[in-house]
């Protein structure tokens, strides 16, 4: 039913709210419905889209085959409420109540409207679930037993971020080639893109090289005609990305071998991030008085920012303190979030619960030539809900029921939790003075 001049205000009870999840002196939240309809694919379910508060788009899919849980969806950094890409098709196919939000913010517009911010996703995100656990209670007369978060990129840094914040709320998360802190994201960005262009004229030997050997290392198998110094330094400072946490956690958040080409493939992508980025994440970065041009935006690192700028981009961080059961997917070839975030991530939760939590909690994949997603991923999504669900009833039932962590998702194999600690990432570089970046 297509609601048209009056929109339909739906405010649910405290007392609807009696999942394990939520106690029972949570509060309502508010939503303004525009569209109510029946919809058929990818099975039979109740479609529900509108407004939470004023500006926050949200759609609910309520299928009719019910399986009892719910799943929630965070969104990636250039998303709406409708960039679920095939999570939305997998969860609701198993029968989940399946729901998601923009977050209140939209990438190419939150330079220019400072009502906006990024951190507003963690109020959004609580809202949506307080909301969506009320509206499931009322279609099916009953409580949601589980409540899952997933999401990949941006999204799959807002997953491990809010369940670690809100382990009551969320009993655990599928977190796709997420990042750890908006800091080290965006600035590893900028580093990687600066050095690129000095690196650009010999890219395809760089491809080529790697190609003919996957283990390939620049700094001892010179190229015909060899690189140059400032190309060789250039070179580090992509594969070699030195990044630390507000807890003083450090790791690599460099580039790893093999993702060469697509640092070709998507050099205007990380571009964009930066030209639309840069300057809502540092106001005070205007080298010509101006908006940053392109060229301006490539030489911008948020460890020059201002105090505040830097603390502001900080909120978002990982802290480790992890309680719930996560997986996490990542290509090896990552050019837009670096493997290391999973890699260091691994590490992180291993030092701050201890490396038998997190062989318990945690479990990290690499995809072996993904990018920035793909289709390998995302044909895995049934199975890593499947194994997500088995380790919930694994450690909620102490053992008793379910599974810990599977050996392999498809033909991936879990990384081993190796002992906590500061990451390195794919490889140690040996130390050489080949000048630094910054």
């Amino acid at each position: 039913m297509k609601k048209k001049s009056v929109l339909l205000v739906f405010v649910v009870s405290a007392l609807a709210l009696t999942s394990r999840a939520v106690n029972a002196q949570t509060n309502p939240v508010e939503a303004t419905w525009d569209t109510d309809q029946v919809r058929s694919t990818p099975v039979p379910h109740r479609y529900i889209h509108g407004l939470i508060r004023s500006h926050v788009k949200f759609q609910v899919l309520l299928p009719v085959s019910w399986n009892g849980k719910i799943a929630i969806f965070t969104r990636g950094f250039s998303g709406t409420e409708l960039s679920t890409g095939a999570f939305q098709s997998a969860a609701l196919t198993k029968g989940y109540a399946f729901a998601s939000c923009d977050e209140g913010w939209f990438r190419p517009t939150i330079a220019n409207n400072p009502q906006d911010d990024y951190y507003e996703s963690r109020q959004s995100l609580v809202e949506l679930t307080v909301y969506t656990k009320a509206l499931v209670a009322t279609q099916y007369g009953a409580a949601a037993s589980r409540t899952l978060l997933v999401g990949s990129s941006n999204g799959g840094h807002h997953t491990r971020w809010m369940v670690e914040a809100y382990p009551l709320m969320f009993d655990g998360g599928i977190s796709g080639f997420g990042y750890n802190s908006q800091l080290t994201q965006w600035g590893s960005v900028s580093r990687v893109v600066r050095n690129y262009d000095i690196i650009a004229p010999r890219i395809d030997d760089i491809i080529a090289a790697r190609a003919a050997n996957p283990q390939w290392d620049p700094f001892r198998q010179p190229l015909s005609p060899p690189l140059s110094h400032p190309q060789l330094v250039a070179l580090r400072n992509i594969y070699d990305i030195p990044m630390e946490l507000t807890n003083g956690f450090k790791y690599n958040d460099g580039r790893w071998f093999g993702s060469e080409a697509n640092w070709k493939a998507l050099y205007t992508a990380l571009l964009g991030y930066l030209r639309d980025s840069v300057p809502r994440w540092d106001e005070t970065y205007r080298p010509s008085g101006g908006r940053p041009t392109d060229a301006e935006v490539k030489l911008w690192n948020p460890l020059n920012s201002p105090a505040y700028v830097q603390i502001d981009m900080r909120r978002e961080d990982c802290t480790g303190h992890l309680a719930r059961p996560l997986i996490i997917m990542h290509g090896s070839a990552d050019p837009i979030v670096g493997t290391g975030e999973a890699e260091g991530y691994k590490n992180l939760v291993a030092r701050t619960i201890g490396r038998r939590g997190a062989e318990n909690l945690l479990a990290v994949y690499y995809i072996a030539g993904m990018g920035h997603g793909g289709t390998q991923f995302d044909k895995l999504i049934p199975a890593q809900i499947d194994a997500l669900e088995a380790m919930i009833d694994y450690q909620q039932s102490n053992g008793v029921h379910g599974a810990p962590a599977p050996a392999s998702i498809g033909i991936y194999p879990r990384e081993p939790v190796t002992g906590p600690g500061n990451s390195l990432g794919f490889y140690d570089l040996p130390h050489h003075d080949d000048g630094a970046d910054d």
